[in-house]
């Protein structure tokens, strides 16, 4: 892999209405850097080579000479990114299961930079600069794509937030493309919901807790609904230590579909944690802790607060 992907920091809505930014939406699938030459290799942010998994992207960049691109890898659902179907697509190797999910999972490669065009860097040349090159040499296909964006940040997110998509990124119209760096440049904004949830147990896998088992209350029954390790401070974890009270047994219905992991207990302590979507098995997706709530009582984390 020749360059890795460049990332942004977290922002706020307060980046939206800046006018030294473009504005684009953030997609929820697979970061993936093409390089395009006498062959073709996808590698995704971890650097492994994903090439083989999507073959209807690899044979339309074909349409590409000596060029390397950046970009999101999405499948699409009624229009709309959709991650679980993308999840299908991954860790996939048999040749056959590929070829029959890339008929029922169509995957689209949603480009939005471009770092090399025959051999020459176009890292050290200002975003809107990219974006005009980017275009001059592009062919829509059935299964690539170039991102929209705009300088309208505003308009772009009250977009985001009806069609409930993962977010906005901002980006600095003169910035350059530094690989494998986090910069100030690009920004992320996400559209996150908020829930409160009875904490149900918790993990002590690399620290004494690695992450914290969520539920709510659906007709009197708790039902677990994922877990969360991101958000909360050692101050946070010495708190919860003294809060939470282990117990034999799970309180949980579903507590067979639950890693054996899981160190159980009481469900007294409340939290409010940030998400952006819920699964089809009612599991928060891309949790994390905002705080305790001292003030809310279990029995009121209902499954309805979902959406």
């Amino acid at each position: 892999m020749k360059y890795l992907p460049m990332l942004a920091v977290k922002g706020d809505e307060s980046f939206l209405d800046s006018y030294n930014h473009i504005f684009e939406p953030k997609l929820d699938g697979t970061r993936c850097v093409a390089e395009v030459g006498k062959s073709i290799r996808l590698f995704n942010r971890r650097q492994k080579n994903i090439t083989k998994r999507y073959p209807e992207i690899v044979g339309e960049l074909k349409n590409f000479e000596n060029v390397v691109l950046d970009g999101e890898i999405v499948c699409y659902n009624n229009g709309k990114p959709d991650f679980y179907r993308l999840q299908q697509r991954e860790h996939v190797e048999s040749e056959l299961i590929i070829e029959i999910r890339a008929k029922l999972m169509p995957a689209t490669y949603v480009v939005f930079d471009i770092l090399e065009l025959k051999g020459k860097e176009m890292i050290k040349k200002p975003l809107m600069e990219r974006k005009e090159i980017l275009e001059e040499i592009w062919n829509n296909g059935k299964h690539i794509e170039l991102i929209f964006y705009t300088e309208k940040g505003r308009k772009l997110w009250e977009s985001i937030k009806k069609l409930e998509l993962e977010g906005v990124m901002a980006k600095e119209k003169s910035s350059f493309y530094y690989p494998g760096e986090r910069r100030k440049e690009w920004i992320k904004i996400k559209n996150v919901k908020s829930i409160d949830v009875v904490i149900v147990g918790y993990t002590s896998l690399k620290r004494e807790i690695s992450s914290l088992g969520m539920g709510l209350y659906d007709d009197g029954n708790l039902i677990y609904v994922g877990k969360v390790g991101t958000g909360f401070d050692e101050k946070t974890m010495e708190l919860l230590k003294k809060m939470l009270k282990e117990t034999s047994k799970p309180y949980v219905k579903n507590y067979e579909d639950v890693s054996p992991d899981m160190i159980w207990v009481k469900p007294e302590v409340v939290a409010e944690i940030e998400y952006l979507e819920k699964t089809d098995r009612n599991e928060l997706r891309s949790p994390s802790f905002k705080r305790l709530r001292n003030d809310k009582e279990a029995r009121e984390c209902s499954i309805s607060q979902l959406k």
